[in-house]
């Protein structure tokens, strides 16, 4: 009897150290702190090193597709300020007894043309940066990405 409550003690234990072990990483959470694992040190961009595997792109390449991400972001980040103008106008609009439709889209308007400008922006720059082949295999690349995956 000992020996069976023993034994589903120790498999419990393995199965949380096991657990355990693949939520830090393999090395036990040292990568993000010392450079070592999966490029948790190497600036915002770990998700790209799959997607620069995947094309076998040149260190230009590399450079130019993070430039063009980097002008994205700073972009997005700059349209922060704007976006608490637009909540306020889209709260006000919410708040009255009939929703003003026309005052909900002059708000929405501004904010996502720049949006959408800066994302064709970045796209052409990434497209302008690969070669054909790479194009296809980032097309599908992009294609074959889960719902809401973000790399």
């Amino acid at each position: 009897m000992f020996g069976i409550f023993f034994g589903i003690l120790c498999l419990v234990g393995f199965v949380a150290v096991w657990r355990g072990r693949f939520r830090r990483g393999c090395h036990g959470g040292y990568g993000r702190r010392f450079g070592r694992g999966r490029h948790y040190a190497r600036g915002g961009y770990f998700g790209l090193y799959r997607l620069f595997e995947e094309l076998d792109t040149s260190p230009g390449q590399e450079k130019a597709i993070r430039s063009a991400l980097d002008e994205l972001r700073q972009t997005l980040g700059a349209l922060r300020p704007r976006l608490k103008e637009t909540r306020h106008h889209v709260a006000t609009a919410f708040s009255s007894d009939a929703l003003d439709v026309d005052a909900v889209e002059r708000a929405l308007d501004a904010p996502l043309q720049d949006v959408s400008q800066s994302l064709v922006t970045a796209i052409a720059k990434v497209h302008e940066a690969l070669d054909a082949d790479q194009r296809r295999r980032f097309a599908r690349f992009v294609d074959a990405l889960p719902y809401g995956h973000a790399f």
